[in-house]
């Protein structure tokens, strides 16, 4: 009797330890979702952090396994959901050229991990990236926060010029601001919205981005063709970088009149490389010619009248 109870015991034990591997193996467990359910996930929750992978190597693995043992952090006011993907597409839309990779989403806003892939690493960075660092600029408010003709007291500003077709570089800029966010602004312009600003900065390439510093700005270039647009560039360029780029003038807020004699110098070189510039060319000349005699004959006559004065006197 006495051997059957223990044996039920160590049987009962058995079964308790078994079930709480079970547990822990399911709590550490990361789902892997696809396109869609990010968006849904990204939408429902606040913390999202994605493992991007591609393919099932050794590195993949490490990758996932250090995602199980990330934990939600203190401070944050709801817990971080951990997932991974393997839709390339989706990982191209954010600026992921190889894997695995590391896409932390805060309120919808993705922020780029340009670190070593070990648990302490990534549990540090999500202590800093709690918070949305990129900003949105515009028309309106884009000088009035900058200050980037007088160089003011806003500080440096890393402004990224872009359009809606080409978003996938902003995941690496918000990457780069959390890690210099206590010296540098991090922003974004989105050109077709604001088409002054655009205008301004003579913004014809997607993306653009310059480096405001002390009344001048930058244009920012990568040490490698490879690494343009990485977090460790961006963040590079920001901080000591961009004293290999000559510094342009931050060109100052157009007047009416500066619009006025712009839109007049576009549509006559527009005219001009026409198919039928060289009759635009005669006609405005014929025109200017005109004015011209029209001037000279009241010049000429207010002359004659200011001497036929002089002499009655």
């Amino acid at each position: 009797m006495t051997n059957t109870c223990t044996s039920l015991m160590k049987l009962h034990m058995l079964c308790y330890v078994c079930l709480v591997i079970i547990f822990a193996a399911k709590s550490d467990a990361v789902n892997s979702i696809t396109a869609s359910e990010i968006k849904r996930e990204v939408e429902v929750n606040k913390y999202v952090l994605v493992l991007f992978m591609n393919g099932n190597s050794e590195t993949n693995r490490a990758a996932e396994e250090v995602l199980s043992k990330i934990e939600t952090p203190d401070l944050y006011d709801q817990e971080v959901i951990r997932v991974t993907c393997r839709d390339r597409n989706l990982a191209a839309s954010l600026g992921v050229i190889s894997f695995p990779q590391l896409m932390f989403y805060r309120s919808q806003v993705p922020a780029m991990y340009d670190g070593e892939l070990a648990a302490p690493a990534v549990q540090s960075w999500l202590e800093q990236v709690r918070e949305v660092n990129l900003q949105t600029l515009d028309d309106t408010s884009f000088e009035h926060l900058t200050q980037a003709s007088t160089g003011a007291t806003t500080g440096d500003w890393l402004v990224m010029f872009y359009k809606d077709s080409c978003p996938e570089y902003l995941p690496a800029l918000e990457g780069a601001g959390v890690l210099i966010r206590q010296k540098t602004n991090v922003a974004k312009v989105n050109v077709e919205e604001s088409p002054e600003t655009a205008e301004r900065f003579h913004i014809h390439d997607c993306p653009t981005t310059y480096l405001f510093h002390h009344g001048k700005m930058y244009s920012y270039i990568s040490q490698t063709s490879s690494e343009i647009y990485r977090v460790k560039s961006l963040v590079s360029f920001a901080t000591s970088w961009y004293k290999n780029v000559e510094g342009a003038r931050v060109p100052a807020i157009p007047t009416a009149f500066d619009k006025l004699t712009e839109s007049i110098a576009d549509y006559l070189k527009k005219n001009l490389q026409s198919p039928e510039g060289g009759n635009f060319l005669l006609i405005g000349g014929a025109v200017l010619a005109v004015i011209a005699f029209i001037v000279a004959v009241v010049v000429a006559t207010c002359s004659r009248n200011a001497k036929k004065t002089v002499k009655e006197d």
